[in-house]
């Protein structure tokens, strides 16, 4: 395990891509422990990683984000969402809170959220008079709770790895997402009052009709994925084909703001970032096998065990190493690397997996936006044209309210476990 180990450093180090670190460290190890034998087995690994039926989900739900952002449904919802809260102190800001919540129903994708919604309303806050790192850092900060609401790809990714119920993890991410949404505007409201930041006009009765009318088609999504898992209609791969059908309809027959270039440009982007995961899945299954031969997952928990036995310090020591991860690491690499052990940590401290699955997921999109890699940070920045450095500090408060929501999934178990308990049998 040194062999791999040092390599994967060294290399990640250089700044070389993540699927390239992974699979160098794998072959370092056959080579570095002589054994050549499973070299021979490394292909049908890696196409055995990405046969799953599950892992059908990811890129049609990818798809039908791209078709419905193609679609141009993002100014849809960000004006619903502004007639909703736009009166309010700080409405924008507000505007940008519960605007991400509802394009999380859509993408599944903090990155996308942060692209999409950054590129509107970063510059509109900037004419409303907010600060510019401000504004950048309240964006990044509200595209986290993008994939804690259905369809997110991160907990399409755990259920996969883990073998725990995505229809339950999609539900078990609701509440939390709320939390965080609460938090930040709570805080927002806290600092529009204080640097008096302005408010828009109340809309009119036949406004707010006109939004709500123009953003139920869109607002259905979810619906359909969590209504149609839950009624036993269609199991969550099928949903995905569902949703992406569906968005196909919506953007392109009933609101007719799809064409050719734009659906071939969903496609593209689709296979593009389909791609790129199903190559780290595919490397995963590999680490997976060297994990299991070499007894990680035990070694993990007996070296937590060996510190203490309390469930409170090993838990605390979990989400520390995680957090730390994912200040160098991408959600995706983070989740392929640490789910075997984290699964045999649950079950060693009697944690449910799903809320296991949520306190996971929910960790590594903290690393969003912290640097060094930090990919809405950057995304925001680059569209903000603000210091990255900047950006994070005005994040700092707002990262003490993610790390606030963290312990109580971490803590408080019916907050991510009680929907999935009447809702999922």
């Amino acid at each position: 395990m040194i062999a791999l180990f040092v390599t994967f450093v060294v290399l990640l180090a250089t700044g070389a891509p993540v699927v390239f670190v992974i699979g160098v460290s794998m072959f370092a190890y056959f080579v570095w422990t002589g054994q050549y034998m499973f070299l021979l087995t490394v292909p049908q690994r890696m196409f055995a990683g990405g046969d799953s039926f599950v892992l059908l989900a990811i890129p049609l739900f990818i798809l039908a984000g791209n078709l419905m952002e193609a679609g141009g449904l993002t100014h849809r919802l960000l004006r619903f969402a502004k007639v909703c809260v736009g009166r309010f102190s700080g409405g924008v800001s507000l505007t940008a809170i519960w605007g991400s919540m509802l394009f999380g129903g859509v993408s599944g994708s903090a990155a996308a959220d942060a692209a999409a919604l950054g590129s509107v309303l970063i510059p509109e806050m900037k004419r409303e008079g907010y600060d510019t790192s401000y504004a950048a850092a309240l964006m990044s900060m509200s595209s986290l709770a993008a994939p804690l609401i259905p369809p997110s790809i991160a907990l399409v990714i755990f259920g996969a790895l883990s073998q725990t119920s995505i229809a339950r993890l999609f539900i078990a991410g609701i509440v939390p997402a709320f939390l965080l949404a609460i938090g930040l505007s709570i805080y927002a409201v806290w600092i529009a009052k204080k640097r008096d930041y302005p408010r828009a006009a109340p809309p009119t009765w036949q406004e707010f009709v006109s939004a709500c009318w123009e953003v139920i088609p869109v607002m259905l999504l979810p619906i359909i994925i969590v209504g149609g898992i839950r009624g036993g209609v269609f199991t969550p791969t099928e949903a995905a084909a569902v949703a992406a059908l569906y968005a196909l309809l919506v953007a392109g027959l009933l609101y007719r703001t799809l064409n050719l270039e734009r659906i071939r440009s969903a496609l593209l982007n689709t296979a593009m970032l389909t791609a790129a995961i199903f190559t780290l899945v595919a490397m995963a299954n590999i680490a997976s096998f060297i994990f299991a031969m070499e007894r990680l997952p035990q070694t993990v928990v007996a070296a937590l065990y060996s510190i203490s036995e309390n469930p409170i310090f090993v838990l605390i020591m979990v989400n520390i190493v995680l957090l730390f991860l994912g200040t160098v690491l991408e959600a995706t690499p983070t989740l392929i690397l640490t789910v075997p052990a984290l699964v045999g940590i649950g079950q060693a401290v009697g944690m449910d997996q799903v809320q296991l699955g949520v306190m996971v997921v929910f960790n590594i999109l903290i690393g969003f936006i912290t640097p060094p890699v930090g990919l809405c940070l950057f995304i925001v920045s680059n569209i903000a044209k603000a210091r990255v450095d900047q950006v994070a500090w005005h994040a700092l408060p707002m990262i003490g309210i993610a790390l606030t929501v963290l312990m109580i999934i971490t803590f408080v178990p019916p907050v991510t476990l009680f929907l999935p308990e009447i809702l999922v049998k």
